[in-house]
């Protein structure tokens, strides 16, 4: 073990039990936090105070450089406390690390100098929305980008974009008062993330803030810094997943050990029990097949600096599994809870934030799909992943 990756466990084990620490009020300002569709200063407050925005920062810049496996680590117990509060912040570090990770020297010492570091919100993988004039020295920005998590607490945004002329895909990074957001958020679930819209009407960006993704542009950053902001993105949203789901199946326990065993309640019959006995296998045996593959990649990535197609496409598929298992749970949830899923409180509001944040692209049933036809081995040879996508030659 260098005496990085020493210092990182150091760091992490410090990070968990703040964010142990952190669970009662999470608790307590959960409710505020959804009616305001943001996270409450004091949860701001704290969550700047842990660390954990820097849980993916490369450690030449103060971060943490967190590895995949303690990635897992962290964002499965912060989401467990609050659904919400978990999916904005592994949006928050994705994004801020990727900013670190591809902007040039010249920016990052701009940016991170002085132990300072910003806080990044936005949409780097989504070139939906953006478009990009390259003039003199930058690009002139124009778009709509939606759902961005964490805006509030956000001092930069990434906005992803395609140029004209040339279809270059791209990613802007602009402080978060030059662009016009809109305070639209209100859905059913996630509402505490304040994943809101940033619009940029002729906006000059200047080319030191801006730069292209992809592991081939990496430019610091360790393990996760060389997997792509795709895999990154779907290792966190897996964690986020497998926290979910083993709140409420927790939810759920305590519900069942509230009501006498003799009673008529639905949460002690016989056929709750086997289905709940059914779904916690399946959230151990997630973890479980996560940890095997992240393990296994990161062995790779140290050796190798790159994962192969199948290490790719099973990090995808635990991911999609671990988020399909989530969403069961919620169905168990609503089959037995009874009228508690329609009453305030910590089951209503994991069981819509786990139907919200289910529906993420890059963990969909789709994505299993695509996976069987790479395990299959019937796709031509070259198919490889692209960010969400299969790529296959003609």
């Amino acid at each position: 073990m260098t005496t990085v990756e020493r210092e990182t466990s150091h760091r992490i084990r410090r990070l968990t039990r703040e964010l142990d620490a952190l669970h009662p009020l999470l608790q307590l300002e959960a409710e505020d936090g959804e009616r305001l569709h943001r996270p409450t200063p004091a949860v701001q407050a704290a969550l700047r105070e842990s660390g954990v925005l820097r849980l993916l920062l490369p450690a030449e810049l103060g971060g943490i450089e967190a590895s995949p496996i303690q990635v897992l680590e962290v964002i499965e117990k912060l989401s467990y406390s609050d659904a919400s509060i978990g999916w904005m912040v592994r949006a928050l570090a994705c994004e801020t690390a990727t900013a670190a990770v591809y902007l040039n020297d010249d920016a990052v010492a701009e940016l991170f100098g002085n132990g300072d570091y910003p806080t990044v919100a936005g949409q780097s993988s989504s070139y939906v929305g953006g478009q990009a004039v390259r003039e003199d020295g930058g690009y002139r920005v124009t778009g709509l980008w939606q759902f961005s998590p964490g805006v509030s607490m956000a001092t930069h945004i990434n906005l992803a974009v395609t140029v004209d002329d040339t279809g270059e895909e791209l990613v802007c990074l602009v402080p978060r008062d030059a662009l016009r957001i809109k305070d639209n958020w209100d859905m059913l679930g996630l509402r505490a993330t304040a994943s809101l819209d940033c619009i940029a009407e002729d906006l000059f960006v200047d080319d030191r803030h801006v730069y292209r993704i992809g592991r081939e542009y990496a430019r610091r950053g360790g393990l996760c810094g060389s997997l792509g902001p795709a895999l990154v993105a779907g290792l966190n949203q897996a964690a986020w997943s497998q926290g979910v789901g083993r709140r409420l199946l927790d939810e759920l326990k305590l519900r069942a050990q509230s009501r006498p065993a003799c009673s008529d309640s639905l949460v002690t019959s016989d056929e709750f029990f086997a289905e709940f006995a059914r779904h916690y296998s399946h959230v151990r045996g997630t973890m479980a097949l996560l940890r095997e593959t992240w393990t296994g990649n990161e062995e790779t990535l140290r050796v190798e600096g790159g994962l192969t197609d199948e290490q790719e496409t099973m990090s995808r598929l635990a991911c999609s599994l671990a988020n399909r298992t989530s969403l069961e749970i919620g169905q168990l949830v609503h089959r037995f809870a009874g009228a508690h899923v329609m009453r305030p409180g910590a089951i209503q509001r994991f069981f819509r934030d786990s139907h919200a944040g289910t529906q993420h692209r890059g963990s969909s049933h789709v994505v299993t799909q695509k996976c069987g036809l790479m395990l299959s081995g019937t796709l031509p040879a070259g198919s490889h992943w692209g960010f969400f996508d299969l790529v296959v030659p003609e």
